[in-house]
């Protein structure tokens, strides 16, 4: 759980600069679009992919009875998580946060937690293939979408329809491509993370996969003339389509490697970088001098439900608008600070011990045992 907490506070961190900075200027990409955009959305969904399976036996796959129970506070999970999503939707913060997508990962998820971490590779692999292509297509069909930004609890009733389309394909973290990312976390997390070469695979394997999805964008974008072809055809500028562009509807726009964009290579790009984050994470957490100094980021990944959420009504209250570099300062302190010091006190976050706590009664609920019996599963 050490390098795993890790990733996941580097990540929590990331989703913090992306929801402040700009991701590009008319120069170019600007340090959280190099580094942070896109790539901490994919870290975070990987590494909810390695939560799903710690919580459902880890290196081991659970059968009949276990099984069940394990899918019961998966589904419990996500209801929770779903819950704090769409009533955070009502603080106004317009910053697209990944909390209602989220909890439908985890449903998902759940008829996958049989499955073995080679079909789990695979299903990856084929959702990063495929899901780009479903996505084009349901931009040429129109599909609808909520209309309303940030989703809630109104929306469920009002919108259901839209409301799907807009979690599945049409959102900012369409759960067709996004479950590409908890494939491969599922698919890793059921093998021995304290093994140094997994840690040393993931590594290298993430980096070469950043590098091939670049190097292949680039030969289609410049040199075979897709940038081209696709600023005729959109009307948008180079650096918007480079760094922000819309859901396209031609096979130009598969080229995209950018953030967001949910092409082939934009999975790839981000999937490899999301690996290379845990592989390091893992590694670093080996070294004693090194896991100390980063204690407190590990703490702020272990409760980052709740740092999440409190950032978000932070941001809406509009305190230091005008200087996001000042409010990105106050949130990392914050996170730290406030993370260190509450884990002195419990083990868990608020909101991740009262969403762990339901899930755990789920579970206990079909197994029919004591709580001792699942204990060890409990924590986020």
């Amino acid at each position: 759980m050490t390098g795993v907490d890790l990733a996941r506070g580097l990540a929590l961190f990331g989703m913090f600069a992306v929801h402040l900075f700009d991701p590009y200027t008319d120069r170019g990409g600007t340090l959280t679009g190099e580094v942070a955009a896109g790539r901490s959305a994919a870290t975070f969904a990987l590494v909810a992919g390695v939560t799903v399976a710690f919580l459902t036996g880890g290196r081991r796959i659970l059968h009949g009875r276990s099984r069940r129970a394990a899918a019961a506070g998966l589904a419990v999970r996500a209801a929770g998580i779903g819950t704090i999503g769409l009533l955070l939707g009502y603080a106004g913060s317009d910053l697209d946060l990944i909390l209602a997508y989220y909890a439908v990962f985890f449903l998902c998820a759940i008829p996958l937690i049989g499955l073995p971490p080679k079909a789990l590779a695979a299903l990856s692999a084929a959702l990063v293939l495929v899901g780009p292509l479903v996505l084009v297509e349901a931009a040429r069909l129109g599909l609808p979408d909520s209309g309303t930004g940030e989703p809630t609890f109104g929306t469920l009733v009002t919108d259901p329809v839209g409301l799907l389309s807009q979690i599945f394909f049409t959102g900012v973290y369409p759960v067709v491509a996004y479950m590409a990312y908890l494939c491969a976390g599922l698919a890793i997390g059921r093998l021995d993370l304290t093994s140094r070469r997994l840690a040393i695979r993931l590594l290298g394997g993430g980096v070469a996969l950043v590098v091939a999805a670049q190097a292949v964008s680039h030969v289609l974008l410049y040199q075979l003339g897709d940038l081209d072809r696709l600023m005729t055809a959109t009307g948008e500028d180079a650096m918007t389509l480079l760094w922000d562009a819309d859901q396209g509807t031609t096979w130009d726009y598969l080229a995209l490697a950018a953030p967001h964009t949910n092409t082939q290579l934009d999975l790839a790009n981000t999937l490899g970088s999301a690996m290379a984050v845990l592989g390091l994470s893992l590694l670093l957490s080996r070294l004693p001098a090194v896991e100390r100094l980063l204690r407190p980021v590990r703490a702020a990944g272990a409760m980052t439900l709740t740092l999440y959420s409190a950032q978000a009504l932070v941001i809406a209250t509009g305190v230091f608008e005008d200087q996001p570099l000042t409010l990105y300062a106050f949130l990392v302190a914050g996170a730290l600070v406030g993370a260190t010091l509450w884990r002195r006190w419990r083990s868990q976050g608020p909101l991740e011990e009262l969403v762990g706590r339901a899930a755990g009664r789920a579970r206990r609920a079909v197994l029919g045992s004591p709580a001792t019996r699942v204990g060890a599963v409990d924590r986020e």
